[in-house]
């Protein structure tokens, strides 16, 4: 049962890897604070089954990165892409915008391959993407959503670990200093993030067309002999 498992690029990413943060960012929490001693954590885990930790670890890994992509989902459509418009752009991070090329491609497949819904459909890219995946085109652009997903994430986790850190801290320049670094690693998170979705639409298209486009017929044809030329003078 266990081999019949697959793992895809983004359980990988925005799951696991993501627990796993989360996890540690957690636990450094409690141990700074004295809340899970340094000492008891080293002890538990030395004492631990070994076969246990390494099947149990990552399925809890994975399962705390479920719980934390729907929600970091929602915070960063609600929030933190729009503070991340503003300031970002002030502090001259990337924002997210469709490049000439993309462009360039999406109004070639809207013209020769979307038919009567051509002029419906605003932007094909769903309708690419899922023609990719269906026909397992392309990888490519699994790798920029699955890092696109983890950045993103990150994002969500350094803004969160603001909470903690002022109800531990209280009031202190200790605090200023840790909520001010947290949120700028927020933003470079997101601006990370950002960069790997601009060049997933790209890499959707490409492979939606590199499948489309009619390779043979665009080649020369070959030159005929000529009879006359073949049979030689009579």
């Amino acid at each position: 049962m266990v081999e019949k498992i697959r793992l895809s690029l983004w359980d990988i990413f925005s799951f696991f890897l993501t627990g796993f943060l989360a996890t540690t960012v957690a636990l450094v929490f409690f141990i700074s604070f004295g809340v899970y001693p340094l000492e008891q954590f080293l002890g538990d885990l030395k004492h631990s089954p070994v076969a246990i930790t390494l099947v149990a670890a990552p399925l809890a890994f994975t399962l705390m990165g479920m719980l934390i992509e729907p929600i970091a989902n929602y915070v960063d459509r609600e929030a933190v892409d729009k503070i991340y418009r503003i300031l970002g752009q002030s502090l001259g991070f990337k924002i997210r915008r469709c490049s000439a090329e993309t462009e360039l491609l999406a109004e070639e497949i809207r013209m020769k391959y979307l038919g009567s819904l051509n002029g419906r459909i605003d932007d094909p890219y769903h309708l690419c993407k899922e023609y990719v995946e269906t026909k397992q085109l392309s990888t490519t652009f699994m790798v920029f959503l699955s890092r696109y997903g983890f950045y993103r994430n990150c994002a969500f986790i350094a803004l969160a670990s603001t909470i903690p850190l002022v109800l531990l801290l209280q009031r202190s320049w200790a605090t200023l200093l840790g909520v001010i670094a947290l949120l700028f690693a927020a933003l470079l998170f997101k601006a990370r993030s950002e960069e790997f979705y601009s060049y997933m639409a790209p890499a959707v298209y490409r492979a939606f067309l590199i499948d489309k486009l009619d390779w043979k017929g665009d080649a020369k044809p070959s030159a005929q002999p000529d009879d006359h030329a073949s049979h030689g003078p009579r």
